[in-house]
């Protein structure tokens, strides 16, 4: 059996990793390093399972010391505790993507090989395609890291009516970046990253404009309700364009155009299926989207077909005061 790395190897490694990225936000990144992965030692599993951990910690350590707190503050006294744990999971949601979308667009349009997308397959001959900057392998292993705690935390979070469809989204999400990282698929891999990431901002605020309206009712509702509604149609342009507009070009791309610079093994095709997944799991939650559109269209009533189960039976399908 192969030796593992040491903790300290790991930990220097995930140091650097960080601090290449957080020095690529603020301006004072070190000089550009392209490295391939560390397969010794099982080295790069071993940061991803040490960030895993971190985020999980940061969530709920988050989500209980502070924005829970938070939570029961804006929705008051009266708002039971199934509310307001539904709040602190949307707005930690909230935060989680809006800082992965903000890190996805200062690291990957920066890369050379961004556009135009045959510049994804091209050097993939030559073993190029594996090798990346060090904040480029932050933020991907990062990324994997974010869905892998996603997991867990899904069990421990109330019963979403998704339950399974974000279940599947969240093993196939971990399974592609592991499978990309190692087959040298990573610049299609960040690509889908930054696609994937932005729409759920503005969703996760029209929920939390949401939760609010309905602790308060009266005029609070009305105005939150107009919030609400600013920002699901935010959510529903931003997913239209960038889930079922972008993101199959990027499929099309890595099952056509790849074919074009070299011939697929497993590890390619694996990547494949598992992109039409995701492709699929996208239109089944437009689906959901239209629904509730079509729903304030034609009553002026919606509900949040994307939330917890125990929605219907506490009364939260929320309608418009007229």
């Amino acid at each position: 059996m192969p030796k593992l790395a040491t903790f300290v190897a790991v930990r220097a490694e995930t140091v650097q990793l960080l601090d290449a990225l957080v020095g690529n936000m603020i301006g004072t990144e070190p000089t550009v390093r392209i490295r391939g992965p560390i397969f010794e030692g099982h080295t790069d599993v071993l940061v991803f399972l040490l960030m895993s951990l971190g985020l999980f910690l940061l969530n709920w350590g988050l989500r209980l010391a502070v924005v829970e707190p938070m939570a029961g503050f804006f929705l008051g006294k009266r708002s039971s505790r199934a509310k307001v744990q539904k709040f602190a999971q949307s707005s930690l949601e909230m935060v989680f993507y809006g800082a992965f979308t903000v890190f996805g667009v200062l690291v990957v349009p920066n890369q050379e090989w961004f556009w135009p997308s045959k510049h994804w397959w091209a050097d993939f001959t030559t073993g190029k395609t594996l090798f990346m900057t060090d904040t480029l392998k932050a933020y991907y292993l990062l990324y994997a890291a974010r869905y892998s705690q996603g997991m867990v935390s899904v069990f421990i979070e109330h019963k979403r009516k998704d339950f399974w469809e974000m279940l599947v989204h969240h093993f196939v999400t971990v399974s592609l970046i592991g499978i990309s990282y190692v087959h040298g698929w990573n610049r299609v891999g960040a690509v889908v990253m930054i696609l994937l990431d932005p729409a759920d901002v503005p969703l996760h605020i029209a929920k939390q404009f949401k939760y609010v309206g309905d602790a308060h009712g009266g005029k609070i509702q009305k105005f939150m309700q107009s919030g609400a509604d600013l920002f699901f149609v935010i959510f529903m342009l931003l997913f239209a364009v960038m889930r079922l507009g972008l993101y199959p070009y990027v499929v099309w791309s890595a099952h056509v155009e790849g074919r074009e610079y070299f011939s697929y093994g497993f590890g390619a095709w694996t990547c494949i299926a598992l992109l039409y997944i995701l492709l699929l799991l996208q239109i089944y939650w437009f689906v959901l989207i239209m629904k509730v559109a079509i729903k304030v269209i034609t009553s002026g009533a919606a509900e949040d077909v994307r939330s917890d189960e125990d929605d219907e039976d506490s009364g939260s399908t929320l309608k418009k005061n007229k």
